[in-house]
C-alpha cells in the first residue's frame, strides 16, 4: 500500500474584503503563493455533491443559516433526529504547521525531508491537504503524524508516516444539513484551537478521527 501520495492540487481560497470566492481544485498546480486566511474549503467531508441521508443525532445541537456561524440559529436538533449532509466546509483560520519526514524520490518534488509545511485540515477523500514552496500536496490521513506519534509502528519514511504536525492551528468544520421538517442550515461539526479540539454530532461523518 503506498503510504504516501503527493499530489499538487489548488486549493479554495479567501479573498480580500472578507469575501471568500472559491475555485475548484486543480491537479498539478505549483508555484502558488502563500494563501491568505482564512482558507475555504468547499469540498469537505462529505465531497461536492455527496449527500448522506438519514443521519442520527446523538445531542442536542444548533442550525445557523450560513457556516460564518455568526447569525441567530435558525433551528435545533434534538437527540434521534435524523438528517440529511448535504455539504461541507472547512474553514481553516490558521493552519497546522508540520515537518516533511519523507519524499519518494519517484515523485521528483521540490518538497525535501526536513521541509516546513502548512496543513489545511482533511478533505472528503482522507487526505490531508498541506501547502508548502508554493506547491498544494495531499498525504494520505494515515501516514500523518501528530506530534512523533505515527500510526504506523515501521515509522517514518519506511513505509510509515511521511509528514508530522508539530503544532495545530485553528478551524472550523461544519456541515450542512435538512432536517425532517424541510430546513435546511449547517451545523458545527468540529473545531480545533490550537491543541483543544471539539467535536459535535458528525464527528464519525469522515472515517479518520471518529469518536
Amino acid at each position: 500500500m503506498t503510504v504516501t501520495r503527493l499530489i499538487a492540487i489548488l486549493l479554495l481560497t479567501s479573498l480580500a474584503s472578507g469575501q471568500n470566492s472559491p475555485t475548484n481544485p486543480k491537479v498539478g498546480r505549483s508555484n502558488t503563493p502563500k494563501p491568505q486566511l482564512p482558507v475555504i474549503d468547499h469540498y469537505a467531508c462529505p465531497g461536492k455533491d455527496k449527500t448522506v441521508p438519514d443521519v442520527k443525532i446523538e445531542r442536542a445541537d444548533k442550525i445557523y443559516p450560513s457556516w460564518q456561524g455568526n447569525s441567530k440559529p435558525i433551528g435545533t436538533l434534538n437527540p434521534s433526529d435524523k438528517v440529511t449532509i448535504l455539504g461541507g466546509v472547512n474553514v481553516i483560520r490558521k493552519p497546522d504547521t508540520a515537518v516533511i519526514k519523507y519524499v519518494n524520490p519517484s515523485d521528483h518534488s521540490l518538497l525535501k525531508v526536513g521541509d516546513i509545511a502548512l496543513g489545511y485540515g482533511l478533505d472528503a477523500d482522507e487526505y490531508f491537504i498541506f501547502w508548502a514552496k508554493g506547491v498544494w500536496f495531499a498525504v494520505w490521513a494515515e501516514s500523518v503524524a501528530e506530534k512523533g506519534q505515527c500510526g504506523f509502528t515501521s515509522g517514518f519514511g519506511q513505509g510509515g508516516c511521511s509528514i508530522d504536525i508539530v503544532k495545530n492551528g485553528i478551524s472550523e468544520w461544519w456541515v450542512q444539513v435538512r432536517t425532517g421538517g424541510g430546513i435546511t442550515g449547517w451545523v458545527l461539526a468540529a473545531k480545533s484551537n490550537g491543541g483543544k479540539r471539539w467535536n459535535g454530532n458528525f464527528s464519525g461523518l469522515c472515517h479518520y478521527g471518529e469518536d
